[in-house]
């Protein structure tokens, strides 16, 4: 059986680390995987219940590292901080690697400086509700983070482009969440907020030209009424 390595480096999987990083990842979440499993029994202790067998155990191992690899999970400080999130929760059933890969991200963003979806729905529909009255523009809304503009904006374009709904939304919050975390993993930093400076025409500058037409307009109004009176 080939591990989960080698099945990522054939192309089943792709990422945008480097081949050679992600592979070393994967390497050292495997070798790990017992302390990593004890510690999720710790936490839900019902997974006991369903894992029974090296049979049963081997493929649960399989399954949660293919999800790993699948989702980007590729290091030890990704997992360490999924399982911070992981003692967090009051759930007694067996949870799921997507879950447990859900709570990877988050806590990575969270570590990041980015907010959570909850706090980014907040912002969203505080915006929503003040854009055009209270603010005229994006830019002048106080923002929380910087990130939240660029997060926010593009959600309710989305939402108003395509007449999606609340859930469809907050798929799509964690989904540019994920892609921050990404971008300033890699070294990229938050665009700064720019206001818009209010354009104002200029003032119309009369000159001596301007004031002389309008004298001879004013002339040719008045000889033109005579000319209807004397008519």
């Amino acid at each position: 059986m080939k591990s989960v390595a080698e099945i990522y480096n054939n192309g089943l999987v792709f990422q945008s680390q480097p081949t050679k990083t992600r592979s070393q990842g994967i390497n050292e979440i495997e070798k790990q995987f017992n302390q990593i499993f004890l510690d999720l029994k710790a936490n839900f202790p019902a997974i006991t219940t369903v894992i029974k067998s090296q049979l049963e155990l081997d493929t649960f191992k399989k399954q949660w590292l293919l999800s790993f690899a699948e989702n980007g999970i590729t290091t030890l400080r990704q997992i360490e901080l999924g399982m911070k999130f992981a003692r967090q929760q009051n759930k007694p059933y067996i949870i799921s690697p997507g879950q447990f890969v859900a709570w990877c991200k988050e806590a990575m963003a969270q570590e990041l400086g980015l907010p959570s979806v909850d706090q980014v729905m907040k912002e969203f529909r505080t915006y929503s509700a003040e854009i055009g009255f209270s603010c005229q523009t994006a830019e002048q809304f106080p923002w929380s983070k910087p990130v939240m503009y660029w997060i926010v904006t593009d959600l309710r374009k989305h939402m108003r482009q395509y007449n999606q709904s609340e859930y469809e939304i907050e798929q799509r919050a964690a989904l540019l969440i994920n892609k921050w975390a990404k971008k300033l993993s890699n070294g990229e930093v938050i665009p700064k907020i720019k206001v818009q400076i209010e354009h104002k025409p200029e003032p119309v500058v009369k000159t001596q030209y301007h004031e002389t037409q309008e004298v001879k307009k004013l002339w040719k109004r008045i000889r033109s009424e005579r000319s209807r009176k004397n008519g």
